[in-house]
């Protein structure tokens, strides 16, 4: 597992409302994330963790399972490694090999943007959401999307008006 810097009691929430304007390429962060009053809470589902024994672990503050899930959303190493592993290099699209593969959101993000924290679609950054693609599918789908995108924006600005 990779070295996490410590950030127990450093990490404050910017604002309280937090809309997704600038930043959606990240899921908000749960409040448990923020807010931790004791040791022995996790950071992300706020549970008490227990060590092998049933005895609360003081020393800890992420479950095993909730850390693997805080990477896969937020660190992207740990995805592009998991998803090497996943889907051995190969393009969904075409089917060819390339060892610089890109990752794809089969679903963009840009669809979250603007989105309140209680209204997000959490599985946008899921693992079934990326799909591996070569570097030329890969630019054609983004082509893709940069089309809809634009559609996207002009459709807002309307219903602004």
């Amino acid at each position: 597992m990779p070295r996490i810097r410590r950030t127990f009691g450093k990490k404050t929430r910017k604002f309280d409302e937090q809309t997704f304007e600038n930043d959606f390429r990240y899921p908000p962060k749960p409040d448990s994330y923020y807010d931790v009053k004791e040791k022995g809470l996790c950071r992300w589902c706020d549970n008490i963790i227990n060590d092998e024994r049933g005895i609360r672990n003081m020393r800890a503050t992420w479950h095993p399972h909730c850390s693997e899930e805080y990477l896969m959303y937020y660190n992207s190493k740990h995805i592009r490694k998991y998803i090497k592993k996943r889907d051995y290099c190969e393009c969904n699209e075409c089917g060819e090999y390339d060892p610089r593969f890109q990752i794809d959101h089969i679903r963009p993000l840009y669809e979250q943007k603007y989105k309140q924290p209680d209204e997000v679609d959490w599985t946008y950054w899921d693992e079934k959401n990326l799909q591996t693609l070569c570097r030329k599918c890969h630019k054609d789908k983004t082509k893709g999307d940069m089309e809809r995108l634009r559609e996207f924006n002009e459709d807002r600005t309307l219903n602004e008006v």
